[in-house]
């Protein structure tokens, strides 16, 4: 069982692409949410001057410095609390130019055109990607091997420290409970699977979080906070969306992938004598790279479809069902979603976040079975065809030659992913409404709750990480070395095969001759 588990952690750098939907899905279904909204959406919304980004910084300091010891130790004025450090509070990278933290893209534009911009920014400013320790001077500190320390390792549970997959700990979300790293249950309940089981992905605080940020920014007397209070609305979508696409409920999600990683790895020392032959590649190398492309594949189909389907093309029916019902809520979403509603009306962004991931979940292994089935077969070689869309890699020509099997595959995909798109427009929908009602309270109040819960979580994750650094031993990253047994046991037999055949041969009758 130990060394099982081994083999399955070699598949945690599983987060390919840490945006569960196409960008241009973002964009659509944060709009596309609220079809009876035209009014509002068209309502030009003044932008903020960068001195009002300051001036929203010294309101949430103020606020928490009034409400937590811990705050005012760490950030004893105003001055501590500069755009940085706010980054880094809100564990963000603070080298990265993060909109509505920073002045990035501040003009005046219509509702709809700005919600549906934030709903994407924050996969376009890189704002969870590199999560790198700094020091009091703001530069990066290193271990003593010269690898980059990070500024919390758990990130390093949903992807790695550089690149895509550095922002997965950020966009991913697992179902509350237990979580097992037994491969077994990756086996039969996917959903619970983590290595380490302590894992924890921060999509639905994430939500929550920029929730907040949005009343606070409603509840001030800035000028432009509907421009700043939008921005955050659509960073809050962001996250909530995430959810709504299975595959990112889970950590690794199907087992599929770890046994032909596995298989693969061990068929590759025996085909290269265990790399004497050409290069051997690890089952973390094969299986990061069955996932990436299934993950990516995925989204970029579901993304052409609809792209199709709103354009007025050809499109799947499935596909096309799914559009025509995103006005209307999804049932077995909304009852989840309310039951968690009722208990804790304030932390609505987080709640509805969560009750997708419990909804979705279930499904994920699903949506990457089937990715499985109907993606050509290089996609599925530890030597086929690394898929990368940003690259111009078009999905279609990536899917496997026409066959019932692939197409029963496609109908059943278009499905999932289309009901998981009309479970996000219903949280949407019912996270606005939470909003508006939430923001029509006094507004010292409002922003006192606003940052109180903010706070209140923020110091608990400062101090665990800081908890995780001081524990924090960096794993060298050791090249792939010649597995010697294979040649020696090679060797091996081949000399027992020798043996045995001058042993036979002395022993055979010598004929004799008349």
């Amino acid at each position: 069982m130990k060394a099982a588990r081994a083999v399955a952690a070699a598949l945690l750098l599983c987060a390919p692409s840490a945006s569960a939907y196409n960008e241009a899905i973002h964009a659509f279904l944060s709009v596309r949410a609220f079809g009876a909204r035209a009014n509002w959406f068209a309502q030009e919304l003044a932008a903020p001057a960068p001195t009002e980004l300051d001036a929203l910084r010294g309101l949430f300091y103020g606020e928490a410095s009034a409400r937590s010891a811990l705050f005012r130790a760490r950030f004893p004025s105003p001055q501590a609390f500069d755009a940085w450090e706010m980054k880094r509070y809100f564990m963000l990278n603070p080298k990265a130019q993060v909109h509505g933290f920073d002045p990035v893209d501040l003009q005046p534009m219509k509702r709809g055109d700005l919600l549906a911009l934030s709903s994407r920014w924050p996969d376009d400013d890189e704002r969870n990607r590199y999560r790198f320790r700094y020091d009091d001077r703001r530069e990066v500190v290193h271990a003593p091997d010269g690898s980059i320390l990070p500024e919390d390792p758990a990130t390093l549970d949903f992807g790695g420290l550089t690149g895509t997959t550095s922002q997965g700990h950020a966009h991913y979300g697992l179902v509350e409970g237990p979580l097992s790293d037994d491969p077994e249950v990756l086996k039969k309940d996917p959903r619970r699977f983590a290595i380490p089981r302590t894992a924890h992905a921060y999509g639905a605080e994430l939500a929550q979080l920029y929730t907040d940020l949005a009343l606070l920014a409603a509840a001030s007397d800035l000028p432009g906070r509907e421009w700043l209070a939008t921005c955050f609305a659509g960073a809050a979508f962001h996250h909530i969306e995430d959810v709504g696409n299975q595959i990112h409920t889970v950590q690794v999600g199907y087992y599929g992938f770890f046994k032909d990683a596995f298989l693969q790895s061990k068929l590759r020392d025996l085909v290269t004598l265990g790399g004497v032959f050409g290069a051997r590649r690890s089952l973390k190398q094969i299986g990061v790279r069955l996932i990436a492309n299934h993950h990516l594949l995925s989204e970029d189909l579901f993304a052409t479809r609809v792209a199709e389907a709103t354009s007025g093309g050809a499109a799947s029916p499935q596909v096309w069902a799914a559009i025509a019902t995103l006005d209307e809520d999804a049932p077995d979403f909304l009852e989840e979603a309310r039951s968690r509603l009722s208990r804790s009306p304030d932390t609505f962004g987080s709640d509805l976040a969560q009750a997708l991931i419990e909804v979705s979940s279930p499904e994920a292994a699903d949506v990457y079975r089937l990715a499985y089935a109907f993606s050509a077969r290089t996609l599925r070689q530890a030597f086929g065809h690394e898929y990368d869309g940003a690259k111009g890699d078009d999905p279609d020509d990536y899917l496997a030659p026409p066959s019932p099997e692939r197409d029963r595959a496609l109908t059943e995909f278009y499905a999932l992913e289309g009901r998981g798109l009309r479970r996000a427009a219903t949280a949407l929908r019912l996270w606005l409404a939470r909003f508006e009602d939430g923001r029509r309270g006094p507004a010292a109040e409002v922003r006192g709750f606003a940052v109180q819960r903010s706070v209140a979580f923020l110091d608990r994750y400062q101090r665990e990480a800081a908890e995780r650094r001081a524990r924090y031993q960096p794993e060298f990253e050791q090249r792939s070395r010649i597995a010697w047994g294979y040649p020696i046991a090679a060797v091996a037999l081949v000399s027992m095969a020798g043996i045995a055949i001058a042993r036979s041969r002395k022993r055979a009758p010598v004929m004799q001759r008349d």
